[in-house]
């Protein structure tokens, strides 16, 4: 007899079930034999032969599948009633749920507001899943990020999760990469140590074997598929945290740049810390800024935007670095694919992800957290549940034909888990033994610790003791896997924007309003106003106050670090106003906007297509437009910030439409890159070269 074929996640899901609600514990043969999925005993020896090594087989990849997932199983030796000594199977219920937690409403909302700093990045569905099963074991519901504080942080890079499972495993990984300022690849054999994010970029932190010494590397500067080595392992250094490393980073000796400008303008240069006039020829207009930095690429980067308005006197490799960029940058805005018409050659809009490798253990977890979710919302509504798993109609109504069809052994009425939809809710009865949710998987548990320690810096928070009251439940909730929210740390804010983020914050707090200096970057004009913040929020480590403008008369985002001045203005005179910009995106579109179609290659488009609240559409001749890139359709308040914007990019985007923006920004860019080739790429520039 063998029974009903079904699927693995349903065999796999009724093996929990089975093994949960023994105290006893089970043997092979009554597994066999009672829970469903698996193949009975043979009528003939012949038969028997092949199924029960087939048996074998498949219930050590269910269990190796369950441990995988976080499932503990607990193996007794046993005497059977001829005295022989077999194993019994069980799951301790003590160790496959959530252990008990108490959290207040506020401490709740901040886990909320950790989970969502995931939304757009790699652990975005293990912190919404640990925030569930936080929430239903503490008997509080769901709470949503209403905090006046919402960040958001990206894991974009291709290397992240190779790179994060390795460092979970202890595995070794290869790959080739380019250090900063070299042309030339390297392979490179690391054993992961911590994995962190600074100035809106991730970093590896590990040993160099072929170095032999502790380094960090920059995650978009790996230039290969990450091999991890799943079949060796190495030992972390016990008092590893990459916080330290993290701190190391823009530490390093000071460098000094000259940069040439017209007099009186380049004010975001002028606004740095430790910026001098360095020498102004008088009557010549032209002026020498003494610029400190420490970061290389990110230093090409700003004055790279600035196009024709600066020019590097020194040294000579930031002056290389940049020179690239604004050359690479007007030989793609002059140059479009042949045969591509702008008009008419993309696609529909492309989904907000790619498309990822299925994994059937996901569902299995799902499924397992469905179960304590519906019995703590029971009647919950169709459509609201489906949201909250991110599924279709389709795939609901498939998980919950899953679930009532899967119980305890005999599978009869009270053994199967009953759940029925009446007018669009959702109920569920007879779920006992899944009732409580499974214990944070070590993603889950990394996801929350790290948000929370990240948002816990941040200066001015009124929920500081909220947060702490978080964390402290989140690492005893995370036991065992706690160790890794010391490998893994996000630094979402550091410089000079710390002390303007606390006065923001008691602002806010306040109703307070402020009058402001603000530079208006596109163009190099310091403005003033009176805002009255309401929010803030940052995408990597780019912060933003979200506030009321009373210049422009309507709720405007405002860049943090190009606030200078503050004074105060009395209270706010604008009450809460509907708002539905979030910390999701950027850009509010305006009435007066422009559409406008880039050329982009994939990875660039796909790590600005969420922040700009942009559409990505691929070319209907991918061969005609070449391979690896994607229409990116943004709307555009300001067409000057496109090129600048282009600039940063260096070649890796251009504008197709419109037209005449294609225009105007491919003779900006010309005009840049010609500053630079008309002194020679390594012949230093003399004053007065811009006039």
């Amino acid at each position: 007899m063998v029974s009903t074929k079904i699927d693995a996640t349903e065999r796999r899901l009724n093996l929990v079930i089975a093994l949960l609600g023994t105290r006893r514990g089970h043997s092979k043969h009554f597994i066999r034999n009672n829970v469903n999925g698996y193949a009975r005993v043979a009528p003939t020896a012949a038969e028997e032969a092949k199924t029960e090594v087939a048996f074998e087989r498949m219930f050590e990849r269910d269990k190796e599948t369950l441990r995988e997932v976080g499932i503990p199983i607990t193996t007794i030796t046993s005497y059977d009633f001829e005295d022989e000594e077999q194993s019994l199977y069980r799951i301790n219920p003590a160790e496959y749920q959530v252990p008990e937690v108490r959290l207040d409403e506020p401490a709740m909302t901040m886990l909320a507001v950790a989970a969502n700093l995931w939304a757009e990045a790699a652990f975005g569905e293990a912190a919404q899943s640990a925030l569930r099963k936080v929430a239903t074991r503490a008997g509080l519901g769901w709470f949503d990020d209403d905090s006046t504080v919402q960040s958001r942080i990206r894991t974009q890079e291709p290397a992240f999760e190779p790179l994060w499972t390795a460092l979970r495993n202890s595995n070794p990984v290869r790959f080739s990469y380019r250090a900063a300022g070299s042309t030339e690849t390297a392979h490179r054999t690391v054993h992961p140590w911590g994995l962190g994010s600074k100035y809106g970029q991730w970093y590896l932190a590990g040993f160099d074997t072929d170095r032999g010494a502790p380094r960090h590397f920059r995650l978009s500067r790996i230039r290969s598929e990450v091999i991890v080595a799943a079949g060796e392992h190495f030992d972390r250094p016990a008092d590893f945290t990459i916080a330290s490393v993290l701190d190391d980073l823009g530490t390093g000796p000071s460098r000094t740049a000259l940069v040439e400008v017209p007099a009186g303008s380049a004010r975001q240069l002028r606004n740095r810390e430790g910026t001098l006039v360095a020498a102004a020829a008088p009557g010549s207009g032209r002026e020498t800024l003494s610029l400190e930095y420490r970061e290389p690429e990110l230093m090409a980067d700003d004055l790279a935007a600035l196009g024709a308005a600066a020019y590097v006197l020194e040294p000579e490799e930031l002056r290389t670095a940049v020179t690239e960029r604004l050359r690479a940058a007007a030989a793609a805005a002059a140059n479009l694919p042949a045969g591509l018409d702008p008009a008419d050659g993309f696609g529909p809009a492309l989904p907000a992800e790619p498309p990822r490798k299925k994994d059937p253990r996901e569902r299995l977890v799902r499924l397992l957290s469905m179960v304590p979710f519906l019995v703590a919302n029971p009647g919950i509504d169709e459509a609201e549940l489906a949201s909250e798993f991110g599924l279709t109609p389709k795939a609901l109504a498939a998980d919950l034909d899953t679930l009532s069809v899967s119980g305890l052994p005999g599978y009869l009425h009270g053994d199967l888990m009953d759940v029925t939809t009446d007018a669009g809710q959702v109920f569920i009865r007879d779920a006992e033994t899944l009732g409580s949710p499974l214990r944070l998987t070590q993603e889950e548990a990394c996801a929350l610790l790290v948000g929370l320690q990240a948002l816990a810096a941040v200066p001015g928070t009124r929920e500081a003791d909220s947060l702490r009251t978080a964390i402290d439940s989140l690492r005893r909730v995370a036991g065992r896997d706690a160790w890794l929210a010391d490998d893994v740390a996000l630094e979402l804010v550091s410089g000079p924007v710390v002390a303007t983020i606390a006065r923001l914050q008691a602002l806010i707090h306040e109703s307070g309003a402020s009058q402001i200096s603000y530079l208006v970057r596109s163009r190099d004009e310091l403005t003033e106003r009176v805002i009255e913040p309401r929010r803030i929020f940052s995408i990597d480590s780019t912060w933003y106050v979200r506030a009321w403008c009373r210049l422009a008369g309507g709720l405007r985002n405002f860049r943090v670090d190009h606030i200078g001045s503050m004074t105060a203005a009395g209270p706010a005179l604008h009450g809460a106003t509907a708002d539905p910009a979030t910390a999701d995106a950027l850009y509010t579109p305006g009435t007066r906007d422009q559409d406008v179609l880039l050329l982009v290659d994939e990875a660039t488009a796909r790590r600005l297509a969420p922040a700009y609240g942009a559409s990505l559409h691929r070319p209907l001749q991918q061969e005609v437009a070449g391979a690896g890139l994607l229409g990116m359709r943004i709307l555009v308040g300001e067409p000057a910030t496109l090129a600048p914007l282009m600039a940063r990019l260096g070649g890796h985007a251009r504008v197709l439409l419109p037209a005449e923006l294609r225009t105007s920004t491919s003779a900006w860019l010309a005009a840049a890159a010609g500053g630079y080739d008309a002194v020679g790429e390594s012949t230093p520039g003399t004053p007065g070269k811009l006039g």
